[in-house]
């Protein structure tokens, strides 16, 4: 008995900590925002250009680049103490997760271009 309840705690405790996983695909000329836990599509709107993201506090981004053609984009991801990171990827078909760890910070994405 004494097991069981100590199982209980430890999943309740696990539930409770939880964190927001926020999904969003980057096409070409849309954008659209899933559900990460069920793949189920919540909006998505017609964009080209430049993207920008907030992640708040105790959120994690799993943000997938669906360009279906050979192309390259800069993320910037830029902290609440200023630091910035910058990186290029590839964005025929790639997904590119942020961290819990780094509260609140701001994704920019450029446009698709053809060369890295």
């Amino acid at each position: 008995m004494k097991q069981i309840l100590t199982i209980a705690m430890l999943l309740t405790g696990l539930a409770s900590y939880s964190q927001d996983t926020l999904c969003v695909m980057i096409c070409l000329d849309e954008v659209i925002n899933f559900n990460y836990e069920t793949s189920k599509i919540i909006n998505r709107f017609d964009h080209t250009g430049d993207y920008e993201i907030k992640v708040n506090k105790g959120e994690i981004m799993c943000l997938h680049f669906s360009d279906e053609k050979v192309r390259f984009r800069d993320v910037t991801t830029t902290f609440s103490n200023g630091d910035h990171i910058h990186n290029t990827f590839s964005s025929d078909d790639n997904v590119v997760f942020s961290k819990e760890s780094w509260g609140d910070v701001t994704i920019h994405i450029s446009e698709p271009r053809r060369k890295k």
